[in-house]
Order: C-alpha cells, then sequence, then structure tokens
C-alpha cells in the first residue's frame, strides 16, 4: 500500500506546484509589464529639477529659448484648464511650447530620405510642482533617443537636437 500512496502523493505534490507555479507567473507577468512601462517612461522623457522658483523657471525656458532663435508658442496654465474641468488640487504645471529651429524639418527630411515615416517631436516644455513641492522641468528625452535610433542619419540629427535642447536649458535645470 506504501508503494501506491507514495506515487499518488508525489503527483498530487507536483499537481500543486504546477498549479501554484501557473498561478505566479500571470502576478510576475503583470509586474514585468509595469516595470517594463516605467522604465520606458523614464526612458523617453527626461525630468530635471529646476535651479528657480516656479515662475522663473516658466520665463527663463521661454527667455532662453527665444534667445537662442527657437519658436515660442503661449505658455498653457494646465493647471487652469485642469481647476476649469472641475479638477481640485491640481498641482502647479505650465506648458511652454518651443522648438529648436527647423528640428521637425530635419527629421522630415530624413524621413523623405528614407521613406519611413518619423514622428515630430512634441517641442514642449512642461514645469511642473512635484508632490514635495519641488519645480521639476519634464521634456521629450532627445538624447536618449539619439542613442537608441539605429539609423545613423537619425541617430546624428536627434543627437544635434538634443544637444540644442541641452545648452538652452543650461543654468535652469540641475
Amino acid at each position: 500500500m506504501t508503494r501506491i500512496i507514495i506515487p499518488i502523493a508525489l503527483l498530487a505534490l507536483l499537481l500543486m506546484t504546477t498549479a501554484a507555479r501557473a498561478e505566479v507567473p500571470a502576478n510576475d507577468l503583470a509586474q514585468v509589464a509595469r516595470v517594463r512601462q516605467a522604465q520606458l517612461m523614464s526612458a523617453m522623457f527626461d525630468l530635471r529639477r529646476s535651479r528657480l522658483g516656479f515662475e522663473e523657471t516658466v520665463a527663463a525656458i521661454r527667455q532662453s529659448a527665444a534667445k537662442k532663435g527657437w519658436r515660442v508658442g503661449p505658455t498653457q496654465d494646465a493647471q487652469a484648464d485642469m481647476a476649469r474641468a472641475g479638477i481640485k488640487d491640481a498641482p502647479r504645471i505650465k506648458v511652454v511650447p518651443t522648438c529648436p529651429p527647423e528640428a521637425n524639418q530635419r527629421l522630415a527630411h530624413i524621413s523623405q530620405i528614407l521613406g519611413k515615416p518619423i514622428p515630430p517631436l512634441p517641442c514642449r516644455v512642461t514645469v511642473l510642482t512635484d508632490k514635495d513641492g519641488q519645480v521639476q522641468v519634464i521634456k521629450m528625452n532627445t538624447a536618449h533617443l539619439a542613442r537608441a535610433a539605429k539609423i545613423d542619419q537619425l541617430a546624428r540629427v536627434m543627437g544635434e537636437i538634443a544637444a540644442e535642447e541641452e545648452a538652452m536649458l543650461k543654468g535652469i535645470v540641475e
């Protein structure tokens, strides 16, 4: 009888372990997906602390961009937009639409040469106050996109744009 009980017990143990393993990967996959999404977001966006106060940061970005010959559009007060939409306690957020001269035209030119669509840059810098009251500046991480580009021409142009953005933010962000 022991000969029969031991194999049955081992089979039951094996089935329980397999069932337990089947549940874990589903949870692990969700966790892995969340981690990858966070990694992607941190790679796509460049978030840095400002050396200045909130309004001073917005003004400094506008002045620096204009001084370098960039297009600078009207600043959007996203906090006010959210308040009008009924969102209470919205953080301070202002969006400065600005872009290096002809950045998207350069990308469009490469797109034509390669015969592949290349999306335009969002061309905006966002200033926000985080939950700790720190002033942060966030923009597309053009430098990372340049390093990730597998096409030499695209990598070169994206690197040039990243250098222009870095120069514009010099002295404003840490």
